[in-house]
């Protein structure tokens, strides 16, 4: 069990405070980033002969505008329960903080917000079958409480949009979820986001998606070269764990995290961001804010904690937090919706030590 409870509101609008410094020149470099369809002319990169090669580890490349060259192609390894407590108590020392919380980085220069700015919702197109009867989002729950934000905020900021290539030889990405910054070179979300059966896959992770780029610039993006996590899930174990090529999270910090505890259900302190498709095609983030978790129940390696925020598909993997001491910690990771007979409808996320464990882990190996 973890010890403490949630912040009170007034508290975390206490610890908002407005943007202390300039963005990091590292995300606005395009040397170091590498955003697919946002690349400019060789000559405008001052490179005339349509490469450039100094980026910090020598590797990218440019080619024609909106081609990407020298990709690094995502490693998948999946995990047991097993496998994850094995190989954490092989790793485990004196300082190691293995099975417990940890706290999230806050950088001095980010604004900090408990509420995100909104932002204005566009019209949504109404979604049709091929036989012209009206489709209905499936996990809204008795009235949409989902709103639109600006993520120029932390920890609002943290969460982005991954888009992954089953096949990495193809021009267009294959589906996307959402997934945030749990350490420098860590992001979480599903394990169904991750191509597990792919040996040719690759992903992208852009935080702070918004309208077709990153707030932070349209630089301020990464590749994926690794996944680990639970290949073969339940929702309470739907979790994975990826490595980012650039260590986003050094300059746009990251969340902590720690084991959910009973003791907080039915508080209304939750928040659930993310990229839903039904809302502004997810071009834009929505959240819902301040609900729930009603039930746990175990599953699989993990916890499913249960909750009625309104979700939609996009948004697997995106974190369910609240603040802790001043640290916005996650309990789980989203992972899709339970229409049981005789029940309730609700939406689920993926938790419990399984969920501690798989990030001590990544943050032990992916420095």
């Amino acid at each position: 069990m973890s010890n403490g409870r949630p912040d009170p509101l007034d508290d975390i609008i206490a610890r908002s405070r407005p943007q202390r410094g300039d963005v990091p020149a590292e995300l606005t470099d395009p040397r170091n980033y590498l955003v697919f369809d946002r690349l400019p002319s060789a000559a405008t990169l001052g490179d005339p002969a349509g490469v450039f090669t100094t980026g910090r580890d020598g590797r990218l490349a440019v080619s024609d505008p909106g081609t990407v060259l020298g990709v690094v192609v995502g490693a998948v390894a999946p995990v047991t329960p097993q496998a994850v407590k094995s190989e954490l108590d092989g790793q485990r020392t004196a300082g190691d903080r293995a099975g417990r919380d940890s706290a999230a980085y806050i950088p001095d220069w980010t604004a900090v917000s408990a509420v995100p700015a909104l932002a204005p919702a566009t019209a949504r197109p109404r979604l049709v079958r091929r036989n012209g009867t009206r489709v209905r989002p499936e996990w809204v729950i008795d009235g949409d409480g989902r709103s639109p934000y600006y993520p120029n905020t932390y920890p609002f900021s943290l969460v982005g949009r991954i888009f992954v290539w089953q096949d990495a030889s193809s021009p267009n990405w294959t589906w996307w979820g959402t997934a945030s910054l749990l350490g420098a070179r860590t992001i979480m979300t599903a394990s169904h986001v991750v191509p597990w059966g792919s040996s040719n896959w690759k992903a992208l992770f852009v935080p702070a998606y918004y309208d077709g780029a990153s707030v932070h610039g349209a630089w301020a993006a990464s590749w994926v070269t690794n996944a680990h996590g639970y290949s073969s899930h339940g929702q309470g174990d739907d979790m994975a764990v990826m490595r980012l090529d650039v260590p986003l999270g050094n300059n746009l910090g990251w969340f902590g995290f720690r084991t959910y505890d009973d003791d907080w259900e039915d508080l209304n302190v939750w928040t659930l961001p993310g990229y839903p498709w039904d809302k502004d095609s997810g071009n834009r983030p929505w959240l819902d804010m301040n609900f729930p978790i009603i039930d746990d129940d175990n599953d699989g390696a993990g916890v499913e904690l249960e909750y009625q925020a309104d979700t939609e598909g996009g948004q697997s993997g995106a974190p369910v937090f609240a603040w802790f001491s001043g640290s916005p910690d996650v309990v789980g990771t989203h992972s899709g919706g339970e229409d049981n007979f005789g029940e309730p409808r609700q939406n689920v996320a993926a938790g419990g030590s399984a969920l501690t464990n798989l990030l001590h882990w990544a943050r032990n190996n992916w420095p």
